[in-house]
């Protein structure tokens, strides 16, 4: 047998009992077991792939923080890096020998089997009680004593289950035996197929999604520049061309946008159009991809049920802001997104890997996802090693100090050494971003990521009662590191500690992130239940269709409130973008345009060639929203919208001039503003029909200037 990764492929000749071979099989029947071995394959090599791609492409990025050079030489640097890479890991993996697998000293399935049912009730009653009471008091409590109740029986939930199931336990003993570098089960390449086509329709789906998210503005904006430019805006280039510092919105060390923006300038593609027609889809692709290898390395048993039921979970809870499903196909271009919903799961993937085979790829891939995450997100200078430091906890508990020591050092080191080396390097602007948020209450942390009600129920018993539910040895251990870590984080007050400590108030209520909800919820649609073979044969269909009604009738599903389009599109109201690209071919002054609040939003999405007053008003908080440059912008932004309260023409003519502003825009609906256009001096330089009527003036200090139309 040969070894794609993890999937087994069976050899083209088959040998007689003689010794010699059979006639090689015709050669349309090895394309075929060529293209099931590729198609199965695809999740390991494709995840693993974009890892170790994008950890390179980061590391070139964090160098050429010292050495300022142009993206698109540092892109170059990065495609020849790539290309020695391959080559160097092609040769290597020629010569690799299969490596040990070191087995976890696991329970087998049928350990119950014998059990009667008194020993059956004293194993399992007390952790699926507790599990229970812990979510139905988080969902449905209302004050302090039901949420310390919650925590105190979470925590009894995860403890009794450790001690009824430690048998079950990877311990410091194991055996050694011959095994596969990966050491768990292999995609078929019907799981395979399936898998795939569920990916490209998602990928697909993610296209038609019109969800506008306001941080967009700052994501696609930090591309765009990139793009047109060919410079890293280290600085401010939303309000200024970096005439002021970064703020909190752009710290220096995430990689993501400049990427993209390197990307569309060598492709001579708009970077927007790079990140919603290219990116986005690849992005969709690799998150599924990720949550399946968590699936068939973590479920006990009917891996594919177990993956639909969590994309269900996924598509059907995810309708709120900024709970925890939203930042999936909603949100996939943030680079918080991709390491929440893919590197996550990964991260456990591999820790799985290297605990249960000692395998050195693993545990290089852990380190390489440690680095891939500093580049999207600064969440996983956090998070990252907050997951590293619940394995290691567990680990060191096992009296498995080496590898306690070795998981935490992959998974963490790199993002710890940023985050110090951000705070000795950069001002105390790009750090502000706890200066203006408080700890968000327990409760309500509980709800941004597992929902209250039933939904926060069934998500509740997901978590504490994780280690009951995933295939016995080292998932075990890991989820209940997991569970546990974040019971003990969600006791009121420790991330107020936190807080003071880090100064990272704003962020810290995505610690429940470590944990991967989506796999867990799906791991409720394969309960068995010991020793009642008729109830389980009816679980085993009515449990996934119970769960799923559920999703359906009580959660808010991706599309809610928005528009599914019937062809790909960048995520902008149509008209918003028509009337964008329309402002950028006036013939209007040089200098700042003023025009209506989403419009400015747009802009920088679009070009960063016509510079608007306010790109977003919350970013305007770095620079202190009572100071004279925050005041002024949100005043005229209330002039262009025309909203209340409407500023009066002293005002905003004063507010002109100290902003200095070249040309203002506004709708044709906005009277209030358009008939205070004489006074305030504003001459009209063009002019736009409905929809998105809107006429555009220069200031008399601007200068004349002829209209493009």
């Amino acid at each position: 047998m040969t070894k794609v990764d993890d999937v087994v492929v069976a050899p083209t000749p088959t040998e007689r009992s003689d010794g010699t071979s059979a006639p090689r099989a015709a050669a349309g029947g090895g394309l075929i077991r060529r293209l099931n071995a590729g198609v199965a394959a695809a999740p390991v090599v494709l995840t693993d792939a974009a890892i170790a791609g994008f950890a390179l492409w980061t590391l070139l990025y964090h160098l050429n923080l010292a050495l300022d050079l142009r993206p698109s030489v540092v892109f170059a640097a990065w495609v020849v890096a790539v290309v020695i890479a391959v080559a160097v890991g092609w040769r290597l993996r020629s010569r690799r020998r299969v490596e040990e697998q070191i087995p976890s000293a696991a329970e087998p399935e049928s350990a119950t089997a014998g059990l009667g049912w008194p020993a059956l009730l004293r194993r399992y009653a007390l952790p699926v009680g507790a599990a229970l009471g812990a979510g139905l008091l988080a969902s449905f409590g209302t004050d302090s004593l039901t949420w310390w109740l919650a925590i105190a029986l979470g925590v009894v939930a995860v403890v009794s289950t450790w001690t009824s199931l430690r048998g079950g336990m990877p311990g410091g003993s194991a055996s050694v035996g011959a095994g596969s570098a990966t050491g768990g089960p292999t995609t078929t390449p019907l799981q395979g197929y399936v898998v795939l086509a569920v990916s490209l329709a998602g990928a697909y789906y993610a296209t038609l999604l019109t969800r506008v998210s306001l941080d967009d503005v700052f994501y696609v904006g930090k591309s765009v520049w990139v793009a047109e430019r060919d410079q890293i805006p280290f600085r401010d280039f939303l309000f200024t061309e970096g005439a002021l510092p970064g703020g909190s919105a752009n710290p220096p060390i995430p990689s993501f946008e400049v990427f993209i923006g390197a990307l569309a300038r060598v492709l001579h593609v708009h970077a927007a159009s790079v990140t919603w027609y290219l990116m986005l889809p690849l992005l969709a692709v690799f998150v599924i991809f990720a949550l399946w290898r968590l699936v068939l390395r973590w479920a006990p048993r009917r891996p594919l049920l177990v993956f639909g039921v969590a994309l269900a979970y996924i598509l059907l809870v995810a309708g709120s802001p900024d709970v925890l499903n939203t930042y999936h196909l909603p949100r996939l271009t943030q680079g918080k997104s991709v390491f929440v919903h893919g590197l996550v799961p990964l991260a456990w993937v591999y820790l799985t890997d290297y605990l249960e085979t000692r395998s050195r790829r693993a545990l290089g891939l852990l380190a390489l996802l440690s680095v891939a995450a500093v580049g999207l997100t600064t969440t996983a200078v956090i998070l990252l090693p907050l997951l590293a430091a619940t394995a290691a906890a567990m680990l060191l508990v096992m009296r498995r100090p080496r590898e306690a020591a070795l998981c935490f050092a992959a998974a963490a080191a790199y993002p710890l050494l940023s985050a110090l080396l951000t705070r000795l390097t950069t001002s105390g602007l790009d750090n502000v971003i706890a200066t203006y948020a408080e700890v968000l209450p327990p409760r309500e942390i509980y709800g941004l990521s597992l929902w209250l009600g039933v939904l926060g129920v069934i998500a509740g018993v997901a978590m504490w009662a994780s280690p009951l539910l995933l295939r016995p040895g080292v998932p075990r251990l890991l989820s209940a590191s997991a569970a546990l870590s974040v019971t003990v984080l969600l006791i009121p007050g420790v991330l107020v500690l936190g807080a003071d400590l880090s100064g990272l108030a704003a962020v810290l209520w995505r610690v429940p992130w470590i944990v991967p909800l989506p796999m867990l919820v799906g791991l409720l649609a394969v309960i068995k239940l010991p020793r009642l073979a008729v109830a389980n044969r009816v679980l085993a269909f009515g449990l996934p269709v119970a769960l799923v009604l559920a999703f359906y009738s009580l959660g808010a599903p991706m599309w809610t409130g928005i528009v599914v389009a019937d062809k790909p599109s960048w995520r902008l109201p149509e008209t918003r973008k028509n009337v964008t690209f329309w402002i950028t071919k006036q013939d209007l002054p040089a200098g700042l345009v003023l025009a209506p609040t989403s419009v400015m939003r747009a802009m920088p999405q679009v070009t960063t060639r016509v510079r608007v007053v306010m790109a977003r008003d919350l970013y305007l908080t770095d620079y202190g929203m009572q100071t004279q440059f925050a005041t002024d912008r949100l005043l005229l932004g209330r002039f262009a919208d025309g909203s209340d309260p409407v500023p009066s023409v002293p005002e905003v003519a004063a507010a002109l001039d100290r902003v200095d502003v070249s040309a203002v825009c506004l709708w044709r609906t906005n009277t209030i503003a358009n008939d205070a256009a004489p006074a305030l001096g504003l001459v009209p330089v063009a002019s736009r029909k409905s929809p998105g009527g809107m006429i555009c003036y220069r200031t008399t200090a601007s200068g004349s200037t002829t209209s493009g139309g």
